[in-house]
């Protein structure tokens, strides 16, 4: 029994050390790199479509700098013009991996802005700076199967989208009623989700969609901070103003897109003259996107508003 035992442990060591062996590849033009899952026996040609899932960080501070998992796959077709700009020092390990791979490897930032993408390594980086790679193919597709695919995808990224958005607005809304209530607010809520404070009731014509109307405002997030506003005055109470610009009620048209949703929405629940305080939810803002360097991704957005006229 020990003798078999003995075999057998030896035969594990030798297939534990075939499989290091095989995940552990050289490119053809020198790249090292790991295999973390096999998949099929499909390889690509020249024209064909890869459809990458791809992270890349900093390996020394783990900071990210790419990630397809917060939108949709990278399709990237195997020696287009773009493809063949460079020296292919990535590249060439796309068109090595087999449908359904998952690799990772070290690249140097010289090699990967010089020699991949066939540019200067921007100021403030090390050349010498190590970037790693995490890289799955998820799809090999042909020309007549690219379209097929882009509509899946979209449709996914679109269901992905709106369950994170109705997850981020509850959120919002338990923040904002909790501020309302910590403050001793009484706000409206509509049904999309905005907060609405009167502040002043006026009596002239209701907007709706459609119309055209000028809107005197101020914006600022929870904590107080200002990002905006049509005040002179108070741009430059708060270091906002810009040489130039006209400060002057903003003028659009109401349900077209010109202005964030919670503006077009918010606004149609006002008349002309009316003052009013929306707490706008993040979803009904700029959303996971950072605008600006105040309205940081998911920023809860407060706006004082003049329904100055309808046109």
């Amino acid at each position: 029994m020990k003798s078999i035992k003995s075999i057998l442990g030896m035969l594990a060591i030798v297939m534990i050390m075939a499989a290091c062996n095989k995940s552990e590849i050289t490119s053809r033009n020198g790249i090292a790199y790991k295999v973390i899952t096999e998949g099929s026996e499909k390889t690509s040609e020249k024209g064909d479509y890869l459809v990458l899932n791809m992270m890349y960080k900093e390996k020394d501070t783990d900071s990210l700098w790419y990630d397809t998992a917060e939108n949709m796959p990278q399709v990237i077709q195997q020696e287009d013009s773009m493809w063949m700009a460079g020296d292919q020092m990535v590249q060439v390990i796309f068109a090595e991996m087999n449908e359904g791979d998952s690799v990772t490897f070290d690249i140097s930032a010289e090699d990967l802005f010089t020699k991949t993408w066939n540019q200067q390594v921007p100021p403030g980086i090390d050349p010498a700076k190590v970037i790693q790679f995490n890289i799955g193919l998820e799809r090999i597709l042909k020309q007549d199967e690219l379209m097929a695919w882009y509509q899946e995808a979209m449709d996914k990224q679109r269901v992905k989208m709106e369950k994170q958005a109705e997850e981020q607005l509850a959120i919002d809304q338990e923040i904002i009623s909790a501020y309302l209530s910590e403050n001793g607010i009484e706000a409206t809520p509509t049904e999309s989700g905005i907060f609405i404070e009167m502040l002043e009731e006026g009596s002239g014509k209701e907007a709706n969609t459609g119309d055209t109307v000028r809107v005197a405002y101020a914006g600022y997030k929870l904590d107080g901070q200002f990002f905006d506003t049509s005040y002179e005055d108070l741009a430059r109470e708060k270091n906002l103003y810009q040489e130039g610009r006209p400060y002057q009620p903003y003028e659009f048209v109401l349900g077209q897109g010109m202005v964030i949703r919670g503006w077009d929405e918010g606004i149609t629940e006002l008349q002309e003259g009316d003052k009013a305080r929306f707490f706008i939810p993040s979803t009904l803002a700029y959303g996971p996107q950072q605008r600006s360097e105040v309205i940081g991704p998911n920023s809860i957005l407060v706006f004082d508003l003049e329904l100055v006229e309808v046109k």
